[in-house]
């Protein structure tokens, strides 16, 4: 028989060796010592679930197989390398950047890219274009905050003795507009200003109907009564449309308010001629509206309206009696127009206030009136005007390129710069035009002043003929 003791057995299922049988006493103690922690198969042993990775891999086949003796070899099992969990892909982290960083286009990721400027690239150029806008932005704020004073010297022939070296102080176009609490910077500015006489000409309320500012500028004057005033195309009135119910004189019931307010202050509402006594010299001052109203005819179309409404009212028709009041004050305008007339001399001074500038045409009609077989009044002098505003907005070196004038060439596009501001010619008349003091209510537009300040005129008047005038040809 063959030596089976010492051939170690096979299982059938697993090439594994199979250790020898226990002995019968060997067995017998170990039954003995297994019975006191009860049978095998009352302990519950967990089961693992078998896979192909965890099956035994047997090592050195050859000893083993060498003799039962020796022990079996050891049961490497592999390890299985665990799953890596994907990842979760970081968030980017924001990359906060400063205002300078973005605005300078420095980066890639920068709002604004570098530009290439004469084969030179420009990172900052941003930053150079918004010092640029707050440069400007404050350039425009300081020269509309300033008063400038223009000095213009007028020549007049026949200019009295006493009224040589006649000073004028034109304003136009305040549009309720402060410089300093209370007009302290302009107040302050007039006080340095020797003049004669204030002509305001109009637009210094303007669009707001606020009068503050300009009964603060009144009110601040030592003088007050030397100023002279119009209404403007943007201010309220002159007239209410209805006359008030209260008593008082015939103006007090229909001019607007802020017209009375600066009347009460001292001022002079000049809305028909107005003789100024200057020593022995009279020095005429009209609104430029009534220089081509025929005076009888004008007084006696008043007087018959006038005596219409008047029937009216005792009819009892209510229209007529609202719109009276209005009619026989400007009856009253048309008879002080008539007693001007008669009363100027071939030796008084006539200076005209506008608002807009007299067309060329309306400026010569005064002119070929004969006053001495025609009830006009006598030619201006000398005519002031504002409304331009030196056409708010002026290029260095060109000028205003728009003003708001229809009668002028391309309709006030590119105008005459002669015609813009300044003292000119039409005809044997003098016309100075103010830059005034704001902007234009004609234009909203525009609704600050650029390269073109403030403008305060101070007129003196002449009898000499400037040195330009003497030159030989």
């Amino acid at each position: 028989m063959p030596d089976t003791e010492n051939k170690p057995r096979t299982g059938k299922k697993y090439d594994i060796p199979i250790p020898k049988p226990v002995s019968k006493a060997s067995g017998a103690a170990l039954r003995d010592e297994s019975s006191q922690y009860g049978d095998e198969a009352e302990i519950n042993v967990p089961r693992r679930k078998r896979t192909d990775a965890r099956v035994p891999i047997i090592k050195n086949r050859k000893s083993a197989e060498a003799g039962a003796e020796k022990k079996p070899a050891a049961v490497v099992i592999p390890k299985v390398a665990p799953k890596k969990k994907k990842k979760k892909p970081r968030k980017k982290r924001r990359s906060y950047r400063s205002l300078f960083e973005l605005m300078s286009a420095t980066g890639s990721d920068g709002i604004f890219k570098p530009i290439r400027v004469f084969g030179r690239e420009i990172r900052f150029w941003p930053l150079i274009v918004l010092a640029a806008v707050a440069f400007l932005a404050v350039g425009v704020m300081l020269n509309n905050s300033n008063l400038n004073i223009t000095e213009q010297t007028v020549t007049v022939v026949g200019l009295p003795d006493d009224m040589e070296g006649y000073r004028i102080v034109v304003l136009s176009d305040m549009n309720a507009r402060r410089f300093g609490d209370s007009q302290s910077l302009l107040l302050r500015t007039l006080n340095n200003v020797k003049y004669d006489a204030i002509f305001c000409l109009g637009d210094m309320v303007g669009k707001s109907g606020n009068a503050q500012p300009f009964w603060e500028f009144l009110e601040g004057l030592k003088n007050p009564e030397k100023v002279y005033f119009i209404c403007g195309d943007s201010d309220p009135g002159p007239y209410i449309s209805s006359a008030r119910a209260t008593e008082g004189v015939l103006s007090q019931l229909i001019l607007e308010d802020w017209i009375l307010g600066a009347m009460e202050r001292g001022a002079n509402f000049v809305d028909a001629p107005v003789c100024i006594q200057v020593k022995n010299a009279n020095l005429w001052v009209s609104p430029a509206t009534m220089l081509n109203l025929e005076t009888s005819s004008t007084l006696q179309a008043w007087q018959d309206q006038t005596e219409q409404e008047e029937d009216g009212v005792r009819s009892g028709i209510t229209e007529d009696y609202n719109h009276l009041p209005i009619t026989t004050y400007r009856r009253r305008l048309a008879q002080q127009l008539y007693d001007a007339q008669r009363s100027m001399s071939a030796s008084d001074i006539h200076i005209s206030l506008a608002h807009e500038v007299p067309a060329d045409a309306y400026i010569y009609t005064s002119e070929d009136h004969n006053p001495e077989t025609e009830r006009f009044l006598t030619s201006p002098e000398l005519i002031l005007a504002g409304h331009y505003c030196g056409g708010v907005w002026r290029i260095p070196a060109l000028g205003a390129f728009y003003v708001p004038d229809n009668t002028l060439e391309r309709g006030g596009w590119f105008p005459d710069q002669t015609r813009v501001s300044g003292l000119s010619t039409v005809g044997e008349t003098q016309v100075y035009i103010t830059r005034g003091m704001s902007t234009n209510g004609s234009v909203p537009l525009l609704p600050f002043r650029l390269f073109n300040p403030p403008e305060i005129s101070v007129l003196t008047l002449t009898s000499t003929l400037p040195e330009n005038m003497l030159e030989a040809e």
